[in-house]
């Protein structure tokens, strides 16, 4: 999935540069200000490092198990400081919707092998704090890297407090803190400069909540998340 999405970024990109050559230079004087603002929309994917535990706690009930991929969507603001010519600093709470489905290989009381999924939505708060390093300019073209960190707080787990607790299989963590690593490219359009960004943030710490008493959970040994996403920014 990731794939055609990021051949269909580069050939945006491609073309966007094409058509800077031909004209004037865009928002000369933009890189001055200390201070902008934006917003900004994605796309997002979670995953996940998963690790069951070995020896297999249950081995006659739960064989095994993974997680599916899910998309969602995110939207947010920018705040945006500049520090020095090829470094800022950025402020971007967003709201990111999605879902993690869990897959579990299981064997029933027939002793048939079949396998059960339970789908956990998450909706984080996230406040990302990232330095962004900037290459040169050229013309109305810029790209740049960028790496950091964020707390996020997942708004879903207010609804599963109202969820039986032998409903829920499993629990995870609604407080998370990750590290960012990304890439992207700025385009100075007439008005406003526009951008494309490709990012993944990595859990630091393990998310699952160990409930010995359920099959489902106790299998899981560490479980921490992993999103990717694809945004476009407006400045």
């Amino acid at each position: 999935m990731r794939k055609p999405i990021i051949l269909l970024i580069l050939s945006l990109f491609l073309a966007l540069s094409i058509t800077a050559q031909r004209r004037p230079q865009n928002l000369p004087h933009y890189d001055e200000k200390i201070v902008h603002f934006g917003f900004l929309l994605g796309y997002n994917q979670f995953s996940a490092l998963l690790k069951v535990k070995d020896p297999l706690p249950e081995p006659d009930k739960v064989v095994g198990m993974n997680i599916d991929s899910q998309h969602g969507f995110q939207v947010g603001v920018i705040g945006d400081l500049k520090i020095f010519e090829y470094l800022r600093l950025r402020l971007t709470p967003t709201i990111s919707f999605g879902e993690r489905k869990f897959n579990f290989n299981v064997i029933d009381d027939k002793g048939i092998y079949k396998t059960e999924s339970t789908n956990i939505e998450a909706i984080y708060l996230e406040t990302p704090l990232e330095f962004k390093i900037q290459s040169k300019r050229w013309r109305d073209f810029r790209p740049y890297v960028i790496a950091g960190g964020k707390h996020a707080y997942d708004l879903a787990s207010l609804k599963k407090k109202k969820i039986a607790e032998e409903d829920l299989l499993l629990r995870v963590e609604n407080t998370d803190w990750m590290y960012t690593l990304g890439a992207g490219f700025d385009f100075y359009l007439q008005y406003f400069k526009f951008g494309i960004e490709l990012k993944s943030s990595f859990s630091f710490n393990n998310m699952h909540i160990p409930e010995p008493q359920k099959p489902f959970s106790n299998i899981i040994d560490k479980y921490k998340t992993r999103i990717f996403y694809i945004t476009l920014t407006f400045e």
